[in-house]
């Protein structure tokens, strides 16, 4: 506990000078927020009420910094945040450094002086501005909270020691942040190739078999994130292609939100997007519907990945990220305990079903299944993960997160899979093509398929310096003619999806296959179109009311 200065003896005796440390400073913004009295405080630290504003102005720079520290020993004694003198040399050396840890390889002393020289030259330092000395150094790895078992050479693997030497660290950021489950989330991006088939399905007779046709390799990047009471599931974050694929056309609403990079990778740029223009509304959402207070806190925990900006750039008032240690995704992260996973398999049980019910080939059907037929089966299948599995998922990181659940000896990731793969192949043996004929072991590589698509760009040393000197926001690319996309549809008429609707209640009045309750759902639906459809006519009718004669 860090000492606190004492107030003066009387009224009449002036103030003295208190320069604050960092950590006294977060701890009166702490106690700010829960409502203390300002006077407490100023009396307490001994300090004027500029001080306080001065402090509550500084407040977000502040949380910033704290995040993005590596230990907390810097915040006790550092007064200031003055920035370094050669700030672009400071920020490219330290991402470098966080990119290199993050693969979990050793990072010596000389290794970091040499790197420093060698981005020094490539930004246009001159040799008077910095000499790259010892004390250089400890100012670098002091401003960034660089300990000296950071910089050994210690070779970080992935193993359970380190994976539970975190769960207590973890514990620790809960108890002392006062957190529910409500209020911690976590993300995690996959890659998709979201036209692929089983190989087996494309060799041999059938109608909707084709000969000598090659494994199709599109790819998209899909980012999932929920919070550990699994009563909230962010809207799925897909990175595709193009920026303006023609098959969304005539959508107004998409049900994911939908961004575009050249190589359909997720960027820094891109999850720094999606954190403060839809994680952060989202979850102050939530947050409202629970009735919980807007600056409510929640912390994102992420895996240590080159696209995820430092944590210092993702903070929003009280809700901020948090990392986990390099080389224990695998381990402990709650994304990768079966959620993404399960997603997949019940993405492709929808895609399977969406070929089984095609009357065309399988070479047709994929040339047909477009960006906007992805999207919604992506929103569907996130749906369809059930609320026990994405509490279940943190049993290995935060027992207590969810202590009711039913939770067995069988591990998660093995109940996830192999449900789901139960469910794929029902509907795989109801095929009457090839399909029919796949084995169990061919459906199941067929789910694991693209389990370690990449979903980042490997940065070299010029991206690096690209990104802190010339930031750019992510490109409008446009769709390019190779883009295998269907062609344009007319936009349907008001008559043409009345006609179809009614064609769809009447059969399901006929058919034994929906009940009765169902076919009441599908009538309230049928009104709900019909007074949308009187509304529509009615603002046409006022246009044409104005029109010049």
């Amino acid at each position: 506990m860090f000492s606190k200065p004492k107030p003066s003896s009387s009224k009449g005796e002036k103030r003295k000078h208190v320069t604050l440390t960092l950590n006294q400073k977060l701890e009166i913004i702490k106690r700010l927020e829960k409502g203390e009295n300002r006077n407490i405080l100023m009396n307490e630290f001994n300090i004027g009420s500029s001080t306080i504003y001065d402090i509550k102005k500084q407040k977000d720079e502040l949380m910033k910094f704290a995040s993005q520290s590596v230990t907390t020993e810097k915040l006790a004694s550092r007064q200031t945040l003055n920035k370094p003198k050669l700030e672009q040399l400071d920020s490219v050396l330290f991402k470098w450094f966080s990119a290199v840890r993050s693969e979990g390889k050793p990072v010596t002393v000389p290794m970091i002086v040499e790197k420093a020289k060698k981005f020094g030259q490539d930004l246009g330092v001159a040799e008077s501005e910095c000499n790259y000395s010892d004390g250089w150094l400890r100012n670098f790895k002091f401003r960034h909270g660089i300990r000296r078992l950071d910089v050994t050479g210690e070779t970080l693997s992935a193993n359970q020691n380190s994976a539970e030497k975190y769960k207590d660290e973890f514990e620790k950021i809960v108890a002392d942040n006062d957190l529910t489950p409500e209020q911690i989330c976590n993300a995690d991006e996959t890659g998709l190739l979201w036209r692929c088939l089983p190989t087996s399905t494309l060799a041999g007779g059938g109608e909707k078999a084709a000969k000598c046709f090659k494994k199709n390799k599109d790819r998209l990047t899909v980012l999932l994130c929920a919070n550990a009471s699994g009563n909230h599931r962010v809207t799925p974050f897909v990175i595709g292609k193009s920026a303006k694929p023609r098959a969304f056309k005539n959508v107004t609403h998409l049900p994911v939100q939908y961004k575009a990079q050249s190589n359909a990778w997720m960027t820094a740029a891109l999850f720094k997007d999606w954190f403060f223009h839809h994680f952060v509304p989202e979850v102050k959402e939530s947050f409202k519907s629970l009735g919980l207070p807007e600056d409510t806190k929640a912390i994102l925990l992420l895996d240590n990945c080159k696209a995820h900006p430092p944590v210092d750039e993702l903070v929003s008032g009280n809700i901020v990220a948090t990392l986990l240690p390099p080389n224990v995704t695998s381990l402990i992260q709650p994304m990768d305990q079966g959620v993404i996973q399960n997603f997949k398999c019940f993405y492709r049980r929808s895609f399977i079903q969406g070929l089984l019910n095609a009357d065309c080939d399988v070479t047709d059907f994929q040339k047909k299944f477009t960006v906007k037929d992805v999207v919604y089966a992506i929103a569907l299948s996130w749906n369809q993960v059930k609320n026990t599995t994405l509490q279940k998922c943190w049993r290995k990181l935060w027992p207590a997160a969810n202590p009711a659940s039913d939770l067995t000896l069988q591990t998660d990731e093995e109940e996830n899979h192999q449900d789901a793969l139960t469910k794929v192949l029902d509907v795989v043996r109801s095929a009457d093509n090839p399909l029919k004929t796949l084995s169990e072991d061919e459906v199941e590589e067929w789910l694991l398929i693209d389990e370690n698509e990449p979903v980042e760009q490997e940065l070299t040393d010029e991206d690096i310096i690209n990104i802190v000197v010339n930031p750019q926001p992510t490109q409008n690319l446009e769709e390019s003619d190779s883009d295998a996309e269907t062609e344009e549809k007319e936009k349907i008429s008001w008559a043409e999806a009345a006609e179809s609707l009614n064609k769809f209640i009447s059969f399901a009045e006929a058919s034994t296959s929906y009940s009765a309750s169902e076919i009441i759902d599908f009538h309230i639906i049928r009104n709900k179109f019909y007074t949308k459809r009187q509304k529509s006519r009615k603002q046409k009718d006022i246009r044409d009311f104005f029109k010049s004669k």
